[in-house]
C-alpha cells in the first residue's frame, strides 16, 4: 500500500469517525429534545386536569347555591301580590326580606390558565387533534357560561329605583333557572372530560 492510498484511507477514516460522532450528537440532542418535550407535554396534561378539577369544584359550589335561592326565592314569589311584583323595587319591602344562604348574583370564576399556557408556550401542538378539541370546547363553554353570568351581574348592578319588583325578581330567576341550566350541563361536559384524560393518558390525577 503506498503512501497516497494510506494518506487517503486516513482521511477516509477520520472523516467516518467525525461524521458518526455527529450522527450520535444529533441523535442524542433529539432524544433529549423528545424526552424533554414528552415531560411538558404530560406535566401540561396534569395541570389541566386539575384545573378542571378545580373548576368543576367552584361550579359545584355555584349550583348548590343556586338550587338553594330557587326554593328560597319561589316561595317568596308566590305569596307577593300583583300590587308588591309591580311596584318599585327600592321603596318594597322586598328588599328587607332576608334570604337565607343569599350572598348575591353569583357565578363560578372558572380558571384556564393551565389550558391557555399550553398554547403559549406552544406544547399543545403535540397533543392529538382530538384532545385538543374536546377541550377547545369545554373551555369555550366554560367562556360562555362566565359571559352570561357577567352579564346577569350587570344588569343586577343596574337596579335603580326605576326598577320594579318582578324585574328584579326576574334576574334572580335567571340565575336560578338559565345560569343553573348552564352550570349543570358544564358539571356533565367537565366529569366526561375529566375521566377521559385521566383514562387515556393512564394517570393518577388528584
Amino acid at each position: 500500500m503506498n503512501k497516497n492510498t494510506k494518506r487517503i484511507l486516513k482521511y477516509l477514516i477520520e472523516i467516518i469517525i467525525v461524521a458518526f460522532g455527529v450522527f450520535l450528537g444529533v441523535f442524542f440532542s433529539n432524544l433529549n429534545t423528545e424526552n424533554k418535550t414528552k415531560k411538558e407535554k404530560e406535566k401540561s396534561l396534569s395541570l389541566i386536569v386539575e384545573e378542571l378539577v378545580l373548576n368543576k369544584q367552584l361550579l359545584k359550589e355555584q349550583i348548590d347555591y343556586h338550587e338553594h335561592i330557587k326554593i328560597k326565592i319561589d316561595s317568596i314569589t308566590e305569596n307577593l301580590s300583583d300590587k308588591e311584583k309591580y311596584s318599585s323595587f327600592m321603596e318594597s319591602e322586598i328588599t328587607h326580606i332576608d334570604i337565607e344562604g343569599w350572598t348575591g348574583f353569583n357565578f363560578a370564576r372558572l380558571q384556564k390558565t393551565a389550558f391557555e399556557t399550553t398554547k403559549t408556550i406552544g406544547i399543545i401542538k403535540e397533543f392529538d387533534i382530538e384532545l385538543i378539541q374536546e377541550l377547545s370546547s369545554i373551555y369555550y363553554f366554560q367562556d360562555l357560561y362566565i359571559d352570561f353570568g357577567k352579564s346577569i351581574l350587570d344588569k343586577a348592578i343596574e337596579t335603580s329605583s326605576s326598577t320594579k319588583v318582578i324585574d328584579f325578581l326576574g334576574l334572580i330567576k335567571l340565575m336560578t333557572s338559565d345560569l343553573l341550566g348552564i352550570e349543570k350541563q358544564l358539571a356533565t361536559k367537565l366529569d366526561k372530560t375529566i375521566t377521559e384524560l385521566k383514562t387515556s393518558h393512564n394517570k393518577n390525577y388528584n
